[in-house]
Parts: C-alpha cells; sequence; structure tokens
C-alpha cells in the first residue's frame, strides 16, 4: 500500500544534525518504494516557499520565523489555516511529526488528527523529569500524543523514557533505530590506517554542555602529554567552542589538537577516514548516529555508556565508558594501545557490522507496514478525541481540552471561507534520480 505522506519538523536542510538527516534519508527510500512525501518545515533565512531537492522530495518552507532553538514560538493557532491547506492539497493520508522539541511537529498533529489524518510520532531524544523545561515539554508531549495513532523511539531506552513521559501504552511504541548509507561510509586505505606512525581521534558533535564537551577539555591535554604522536580532529560548532579554544591554547597544542567547526554532511566521510579511534563524550543520547558512521568507516569507537548508545553495536565492537574523565582517559589509553599493536578491531568486520544492522531500506520498509497498520484503524470520532485531550490532567486537560477546541472551531471557519473543494489538488510528479 502506498500512501502521501507529509513529514513534519522544525529541523530540516539547510540545517544539519541528526533528524535532518532522518528524515531526508527516510523519506527518499520511501519515494523510492512509491510513495509520496512532502516534508514541511519553517523558513531559513531567504529560503521559504516550495522548494524541490534532488531525490524528488517537495518541501515547504513555511513563513514562520524560528523563535528558540530553531523552533518556531508555540501558539497552535499560527499554523492551523497553513497545515490544512498544505494537507489538503497534497492528499496527505499520514502526517508523521519528528522530535518533542519541535513545536511545528506537535502542533501539526493536533491540526491532523482534528482533520481526521492519520498521524505517526517519532522521538529521538531523551528527556529528564525535574527541570521546569522538561517538565512543560513533558506535558505537552502527553497531551499531543494522547490521540496520536502510533509513536516509533530509535531505542528501547528512548521507547522507555517516551512512556514515562507522556504516559504511552507500551503497545502503541515500536523500537526502530536511525541508519546510515554504508556505500558512503567505508573504509579507505585500511593497511596505511593500521601502520600510521601517528593516530587521530575524531570527535564530531555539537560543542554543547549535553555532549560531555567540559570533560573533553580535561581528556585531551592528559592523553597528549602521555601519547605525543596523538592528534584531535574536532568537527562541530556550539557555545563549548571557547572552552576547547582555551584549552588548546592555555596548553599549546596547537599541533595536536585541530578545531574545524560546523561540518557539512557531506564532508563528514572526508574527516572521518582521517582517524583510528572516534570519541563520544555525549552525557545524554537516545542513539547517536555518529557511531555508526565512526564504525562503518572502520574507526575504533569509545563512547560514554548512556542513554541508547549500549544498544548501537554489539559490545565487542565498542568500548563503553561511565560518563567521566577518568573513566574515558583510560578507555582511551586501552584503545591507542590497541591501535599501536595492531590487535584493534578489523574494519571491515565493522563495515559489514553496520551494513547488515541498519539499513535505510530496511526501516523505510518497517516504517511503511506502521503505516499500513494505522490506516486499517477505525477512524475515532471528533468526540472521543476532545474527550482523550480532556483526560490528561485534572487542570491541564480541561485547559487544553478548551485550546483545542478553539482550534476544531478555527478549522471550521477555514472550512466555511475556504472550503476543501475549492483548494487545488497537487500533481505527484514522477521521482527523478540522477
Amino acid at each position: 500500500m502506498n500512501h502521501n505522506i507529509c513529514m513534519v519538523s522544525d529541523f530540516f536542510y539547510p540545517n544539519s544534525g541528526g533528524v535532518e538527516n532522518h528524515i531526508y534519508q527516510l523519506s527518499t527510500f520511501l519515494i523510492q518504494q512509491g510513495y509520496k512525501v512532502i516534508a514541511v518545515t519553517h523558513g531559513y533565512e531567504d529560503r521559504k516557499g516550495i522548494r524541490y531537492l534532488q531525490n524528488g522530495l517537495k518541501i515547504y518552507y513555511l513563513p514562520l520565523i524560528p523563535f528558540y532553538n530553531s523552533c518556531i514560538l508555540p501558539t497552535l493557532y499560527s499554523t492551523t489555516s497553513l497545515i490544512r491547506h498544505i494537507l489538503i492539497r497534497e492528499d496527505i493520508s499520514i502526517l508523521h511529526g519528528h522530535s518533542a522539541f519541535s513545536a511545528l511537529a506537535l502542533e501539526s498533529i493536533v491540526h491532523a488528527n482534528l482533520l481526521n489524518i492519520k498521524t505517526v510520532f517519532t522521538e529521538h531524544s531523551l528527556f529528564g523529569f525535574a527541570d521546569a523545561s522538561s517538565i512543560i515539554t513533558n506535558q505537552l508531549l502527553k497531551i499531543t500524543l494522547c490521540t496520536c495513532n502510533h509513536i516509533i523511539c530509535v531505542s528501547h531506552t528512548s521507547k522507555e523514557n517516551t512512556i514515562l513521559r507522556a504516559y504511552i501504552k507500551p503497545e502503541m511504541i515500536s523500537v526502530i533505530p536511525n541508519a546510515i548509507d554504508s556505500t558512503i561510509f567505508v573504509p579507505r586505505d585500511l593497511h596505511e590506517q593500521i601502520n600510521k606512525t601517528n593516530i587521530n581521534i575524531i570527535v564530531m558533535s555539537r560543542l554543547v554542555y549535553r555532549k560531555g564537551i567540559s570533560m573533553l577539555v580535561d581528556i585531551i591535554p592528559e592523553i597528549c602529554s602521555l601519547f605525543p604522536n596523538v592528534n584531535f580532529i574536532i568537527g562541530g560548532d556550539g557555545p563549548k567552542r571557547l572552552d576547547l579554544e582555551e584549552m588548546k591554547e592555555k596548553n599549546q597544542l596547537d599541533r595536536q589538537v585541530s578545531l574545524l567547526g560546523k561540518i557539512e554532511h557531506d564532508n563528514v566521510y572526508e574527516i572521518l577516514t582521517k582517524g583510528q579511534i572516534f570519541l563520544n563524550t555525549s552525557l545524554t543520547e537516545a542513539f547517536c548516529i555518529a557511531i555508526l558512521e565512526a564504525a562503518s568507516c572502520g574507526l575504533q569507537v569509545v563512547s560514554t555508556k548512556v542513554g541508547g548508545i549500549p544498544e548501537v553495536l554489539p559490545q565487542e565492537y565498542i568500548t563503553l565508558v561511565d560518563p567521566n574523565v577518568k573513566a574515558i582517559t583510560k578507555g582511551l589509553i586501552n584503545t591507542i594501545k590497541k591501535c599501536q599493536s595492531n590487535e584493534q578491531t578489523s574494519p571491515i568486520i565493522l563495515h559489514n557490522t553496520v551494513k547488515t544492522c541498519y539499513s535505510w531500506d530496511n526501516i523505510a520498509q518497517r516504517t511503511g507496514k506502521i503505516y499500513d497498520n494505522i490506516l486499517q484503524e477505525k477512524e475515532s470520532t471528533i468526540y472521543d478525541k476532545l474527550k482523550k485531550y480532556y483526560m490528561t490532567g485534572p487542570i491541564c486537560g480541561k485547559l487544553f481540552y478548551l485550546i483545542i477546541l478553539l482550534d476544531y472551531i478555527l478549522l471550521w471557519v477555514c472550512e466555511y471561507f475556504y472550503p476543501k473543494k475549492y483548494i487545488d489538488k497537487s500533481l505527484k510528479l514522477k521521482r527523478y534520480m540522477p
């Protein structure tokens, strides 16, 4: 069964990141399987209106201004008319939202449910429960997902986290991991890498607190003092870059530490193949696709044992350590010594493991089965949906019941002034692949 799918998120190209790449790759393989797929996101600088990517993906860049961290201001009503028009024009049968951080995705799920369009939501992150930001986000997620047809999480840890945060029944959630294109991330010059005198340690991440960059500031000087032939190549940008610059200058590590700044995804492979070890110091992570890319290129992976990371690779193919400076340093030292003595895991074995376990074609097929299943479900009445919103909490539930009831009324107002029958339907263009 081929359906018309609408991917929605605040995070999409030209911005770069795990969610953006996931949406693009999943859309590409769904299109190859015969689905009609479009994407909806907010505008990026001068990029507004409708654009087409080379894989045939049609993108709506809405005239909405990002408010914080590349997300729009959550108002619900500002997107009602726009999302309704797109869903009708493209004859969408399933709306697929991505990331609890995305206000646009959560609002679009509400609009689609009120229009009797089936919805799927993919969670890419882990959240806490104690701080104010997490409490507010979790409450919004609970209310939004109470009428969602199905939820996808990228790891079992993320599934457990989502169940607790949003009070979702376990049977409503499927675990479908991320994947990579293993034809792009392949080992290069294997024998040359093994016999190199210098060992390069690659770090590729956003330079923010939750990525453990503060620990990296203490780890790098110690490793560099113990191993003069070890170099650190750090790709990425963020507020913690200044700390790394200060560390580099203070310890006079210009020769051993390279800060590359923001890296386009097309250039990631070129950087990964310069190294022998990949280091991940995240404090929280639902999956970490960068580990897959590094392992597929044959790098030895040293990573903190947090979130869903232990699920990414078999234990014998990754060095897992506690998220503290002492444990990470010890894990790095052991891995460096293995590389020096040629006792590391074969790059070919690492590449074949990733290639076998993480295929986008397989991920797209599993996602397609979820689409098939939810379209066969009986449609709930608007009364049942509003009742679910009402029952989400003694105070918040009643408040959001009124808010969503008003959104339903606005959809009727839009129908009155601009009926569905007057909205021109978009044609399904033939897929173009070079």
